[in-house]
């Protein structure tokens, strides 16, 4: 289990790594916070590339960003690592995306995604209250390991890790209920992160 993306990244990143990370503006933090995960990327990795639907001007005119599609880019060069964090769920195609992965991986590269855990314990507490579970207005998908895990093997790539986001924040005012979730949720990670609000899985391409 990993607690922060800073510390996802900082396993998982090489300083020879170049590194093409898919929707990097994105992932509700600004770009100006230390923790933004495409500057940690860039103080780990050897080059990065950065994609995104949009980009900011002080990035249009630099050769290691485009601005385009998670199921349609087309860069030049091949990546020893792509990442997409908090990105699939947000797709209408999430298989052209990983077929445009695997395409622009070396033999040798891994895909890093991260997305939230359909089973996380705040659905599962909201399910019982609730028709459905509260969730961001532009996701497309759930994922669970073991659907995330077919559809990379239907489009080529095979897992070769899964794990978790601790990802809990106490930063925000929150309701009584709120806070108990957490404490609870606190208490069940100390034995199992099946109910871990974010996945980790990280793929490669399928010999």
């Amino acid at each position: 289990m990993y607690y922060n993306k800073k510390e996802l990244i900082a396993a998982q990143i090489h300083k020879e790594d170049v590194v093409l990370d898919v929707g990097f503006l994105g992932q509700g933090i600004k770009k100006e916070n230390p923790d933004w995960p495409h500057a940690l990327l860039k103080n780990c990795a050897k080059e990065v590339h950065g994609l995104d639907l949009e980009l900011s001007d002080e990035f249009k005119n630099d050769a290691h960003y485009k601005e385009a599609s998670a199921e349609e880019f087309s860069f030049s060069v091949k990546f020893d690592v792509i990442t997409a964090l908090d990105l699939i769920e947000h797709l209408s195609n999430p298989g052209l995306f990983i077929r445009r992965c695997t395409a622009h991986l070396k033999q040798s590269g891994r895909l890093i995604l991260t997305t939230p855990n359909t089973f996380n314990l705040f659905n599962l507490a909201e399910k019982l209250t609730k028709r459905e579970p509260t969730t961001n207005s532009d996701h497309t998908f759930y994922f669970n390991s073991k659907t995330l895990g077919k559809l990379l093997q239907k489009n080529g790539m095979e897992v070769t890790e899964v794990s978790f986001l601790y990802t809990l924040g106490y930063e925000h005012k929150e309701s009584w209920k709120k806070k108990f979730l957490n404490g609870v949720y606190g208490f069940l990670s100390l034995f199992t992160n099946k109910f871990m609000e974010t996945l980790v899985v990280v793929a490669k391409i399928r010999s």
